[in-house]
């Protein structure tokens, strides 16, 4: 008898450990099911700075859908369908008319089993629609300012060409995709901010730009199953410096004197990432990002600062 109530006390003091939550570490996995389906509201702020004036600033917002199209073992499909209001582009009217074809856009792209982001797999159809785009702009734009207008794009043509790599889709034109999935498939500690550095991805060409990234906790709920995990990146300010002067070099700009401007000035720019998420099934209540870029040469000092924000509408 005895001993049957000592095996009794003993299976219940240990199926309360058992059941305990591990409260070290927070895992990013994500639980999707076969149409799952998700609102959003991305808004982007933007605004510059020239010897403290604000001399720019701009504000525009629009909601996307997150639906799960498929579920495997190893991987899901993800389709990201957003409307663009062309109005808010600040392009010609003039050419509205022309685009209204590519208004409504569906991305479709995979992730691995645990919600990282591998690829777009429609990018070359997107990439259509944004050359489509910049294609009818130039046009109208030469036909009304003449042959110097087309030299100037001619000139430009490196930095148009990022519109049609399908790197430049993922990490450019469609970079909410990266916040979103930035957090998954890792495991990241509650006590123990995590110090690494970065390679960004040099979209100008060239080689890639360091950067100096510290990842921590502002915030977990492990009843809730909510965190706020927050991203701090500096990059590199002799890396961001090489990245302008070699774009600036295929633009047939002065070498010597591009390096006599770069060596006296000071070019920063930092990052805070906040990620504000639900872990378990994995979906974000908000994810904010805001850049800080500082041009700084002799007296003049230039600041910009770029805010994207996705919100959960549902």
């Amino acid at each position: 008898m005895k001993l049957k109530f000592f095996i009794l006390l003993l299976v219940l003091n240990y199926s309360s450990v058992f059941s305990q939550v591990d409260t070290t570490v927070v895992p990013f996995v994500s639980y999707w099911s076969l149409g799952d389906s998700y609102d959003f509201k991305i808004t982007k702020i933007k605004k510059q700075w020239k010897s403290d004036e604000l001399v720019k600033n701009d504000s525009g917002s629009y909601n996307v859908n997150f639906l799960v199209q498929d579920s495997t073992a190893t991987s899901y499909t993800i389709k990201w369908s957003y409307r663009t209001n062309l109005s808010e582009l600040g392009l010609p009217p003039e050419i509205l008319p022309n685009l209204s074809k590519i208004e409504k856009t569906d991305v479709i792209y995979k992730t691995s089993e645990v919600g990282e982001f591998l690829e777009i797999e429609n990018w070359e159809e997107i990439s259509a629609q944004m050359t489509s785009i910049v294609n009818e702009v130039i046009e109208l734009m030469s036909k009304e300012y003449g042959d110097d207008f087309g030299e100037t794009m001619k000139s430009m043509r490196p930095f148009l060409e990022i519109y049609e790599s399908q790197e430049g889709i993922e990490q450019l034109v469609l970079k909410e995709l990266q916040y979103f999935h930035f957090p998954f498939g890792l495991e990241y500690s509650v006590d123990q901010p995590i110090l690494y550095q970065e390679e960004l991805p040099n979209m100008l060409g060239g080689d890639p730009i360091p950067a100096d990234v510290k990842l921590y906790f502002a915030k977990v709920d492990f009843e809730n199953e909510y965190c706020e995990l927050v991203k701090e990146m500096t990059v590199n300010s002799e890396g961001a410096k090489n990245m302008i002067m070699s774009f600036l070099a295929r633009l047939d700009m002065d070498k010597k004197e591009m390096k006599e401007i770069f060596d006296e000035a000071l070019f920063e720019i930092n990052d805070v990432n906040i990620f504000k998420y639900y872990y378990y099934p994995g979906v974000p209540l908000e994810i904010t990002s805001t850049r800080e870029i500082i041009f700084k040469l002799g007296t003049d000092e230039s600041k910009k600062v770029e805010i994207s924000r996705i919100e959960l509408l549902n």
